[in-house]
């Protein structure tokens, strides 16, 4: 039910009295007769009521005389002022909750089910993976640097950081763009239609209409060269920070390559401590059928070679997941055939022969993300005065070029106007001010997150290089506990065979040495992961030309300098 017009609220009865004002507007003009509130000729629509005028709205006294019909389109559109107050007032209020139920799901503790036009579907052509043909093959063995190059060529990281530096490019050379004039050509058809007073001719008039403008900043005070200097510094920061992605890139491969590697030759060792255990076992079982060893001895064989075979099942199943992290950290599916070869672990632990400080150096001289910072810094500088130059004045020209042909006329009439203008900010609401201050605020912000950052790079550099020493140390360290508990297990077995040792020795002498192999290797892959660390660290991971920095690369087994991702 519609509601009263005493109900209505303000804004409703503001929007039906202005379309009865319109209609009563067009009666007075097509009948010609004056009103005015309070007129003998007139009386009120509604009666006053609390002291208020506001619904006291005269109507001209009806008279005989009548030039002209009420245009149609001005009765269509009161009423439909009419009908959107009315329907706003009286449906608007009362919207009710359930026309949210096919929206959201049905109760707190229900599944929302999603339509199907709502559901993802995979896309129609699955991205092709960039591998070479020859890694492809079901024999070939990957080795390192058919891996980089994979990884470099799928890493979704890098491709961003590619994008993003293009993108930059492109805004620099749009940026540079305001060097030049702008000109705006425009075109198009235009009706004006006279109302009041009424005219018998001359009521409607269309016209064609074309234009041409130009507009061209020639002086604002530094602040068109500061704003392009901005963009250029932020390319800059957004090209090191795609070579910053490279070398984390490269990291990322190298790290979980050597991973896979070392979990590779934990399999060997605990396939070799199976042998191991086996060989027990045969001991065991021979000594007791000559009378030597009770069945006790014999379980106790057997026992270690179910544990043995349990731990080759563990890290059997652990290679499995770090063979899948090295395709993710290529890019790749972890479901894609690809081996890799057997590498010798024989790292070169007397590399490393200069002090932290010439590191720390190095890395502040190369680190991209350290320079990419420092670029960003001067991004913001620029910006100091791209702001500022906005409360200064600007210098500008302009030409504007202009025709007309309307149906009145058969003459195209056209006017050009040049200005030469200064223009000066006079106020904003402190808005450019403001913005000056902001961009100050800004530049701090950048400069303390450059020295937070480079204390960061001293830290990673530091913690690096030690963990390198000790990778280094523990090396030597591993290899000597390897002979040592070889010689141990065999002296052990030979005691056993001979019937002087026991079966308790031989199991501890086994275990010993299972865990000497597990740390060697432990070891080697550490050194390994910490030397690229410490390559990333300070900058000189992955850099171009390749044959700058053969030093570092050929210190990993199976890398060729020479080659070089495409």
């Amino acid at each position: 039910m519609l509601p009263k017009i005493g109900a209505l609220r303000r804004g409703d009865s503001y929007l039906m009295l202005a379309a009865l004002k319109i209609l009563l507007a067009d009666i007075s003009l097509q009948t010609g007769e004056k009103w005015k509130a309070g007129s003998k000729e007139s009386h009120n629509l509604f009666p006053k009521k609390h002291g208020s005028t506001f619904f006291s709205i005269p109507i001209p006294a009806p008279t005989p005389k009548k030039t002209h019909a009420i245009p149609l389109w001005r009765i269509v559109m009161v009423l439909f002022i009419l009908s959107g107050a009315l329907l706003q007032s009286a449906c608007v209020r009362h919207v009710n909750e359930r026309s949210l139920d096919s929206h959201v799901a049905p109760a707190p503790d229900r599944v929302w089910t999603p339509p199907p036009e709502a559901l993802s579907r995979p896309p129609a052509v699955a991205k092709q993976l960039d591998i070479p043909e020859n890694l492809l093959q079901s024999d070939s063995k990957w080795q390192l640097t058919d891996i980089i190059e994979v990884a470099l060529r799928n890493n979704p990281d890098t491709r961003a950081t590619w994008y993003s530096a293009r993108a930059t490019a492109a805004d620099l050379l749009s940026k540079e763009g305001s060097r030049q004039p702008e000109i705006n050509a425009g075109f198009g058809l235009s009706h004006t239609e006279n109302i009041a007073p009424a005219r018998k001719s001359g009521r409607h008039i269309t016209g064609l209409e074309s234009g041409l403008n130009l507009t061209w900043l020639l002086l604002d005070f530094g602040g068109r060269e500061a704003a392009i200097a901005e963009k250029q510094q932020a390319l800059l920061a957004a090209d090191f920070s795609h070579n910053a992605a490279i070398q984390n890139a490269v990291f990322l491969v190298l790290q979980t390559y050597f991973q896979y590697a070392s979990a590779k030759a934990l399999r060997n060792a605990s396939e070799t401590s199976l042998h191991e255990a086996e060989t027990n076992l045969e001991a065991a079982e021979e000594r007791h059928r000559n009378g030597l060893a009770t069945i006790a001895e014999v379980l106790l064989a057997k026992t270690a070679l179910s544990q043995a075979r349990l731990n080759l099942d563990v890290i059997q199943g652990r290679t499995q997941t770090i063979r899948g992290a090295l395709a993710t950290a290529m890019g790749i599916p972890a479901n894609t055939p690809y081996d890799i070869e057997d590498l010798v672990l024989n790292p070169p632990v007397e590399r490393m022969t200069e002090e932290v400080d010439a590191y720390i150096q190095k890395a502040a001289a190369n680190r991209p993300d350290l320079a990419a910072q420092r670029k960003r810094v001067e991004q913001y500088q620029a910006r100091i005065k791209t702001t500022d130059s906005a409360l200064y004045p600007s210098l500008v020209l302009t030409n504007d070029f202009s025709g007309v042909l309307d149906n009145k006329s058969d003459d195209w009439t056209s006017q050009n106007k040049t200005a030469l203008m200064v223009k000066v900010p006079l106020y904003k609401g402190y808005s450019l001010s403001h913005d000056a201050l902001k961009s100050r605020q800004e530049l701090a912000v950048q400069k303390a997150q450059l020295e937070s950052l480079g204390q960061t790079v001293i830290l990673q550099v530091w913690s690096s290089f030690f963990n390198l020493k000790t990778s280094a140390q523990r090396v030597k360290t591993s290899e000597d506990l390897l002979k040592s508990a070889l010689q141990s297990y065999d002296v052990s077995l030979g005691r056993y065979k001979e019937g002087v040792g026991g079966l308790l020795d031989l199991l501890s002498a086994q275990s010993t040495l299972e865990i000497a192999r597990a740390q060697q290797v432990s070891a080697q892959t550490d050194w390994y992961i910490s030397f690229a660390q410490l390559s990333r660290d300070t900058g000189l991971l992955w850099q171009q030309p390749l044959e700058k920095q053969g030093d570092i690369l050929e210190v990993f087994p199976s890398m060729v300098v020479t080659e070089k991702p495409q």
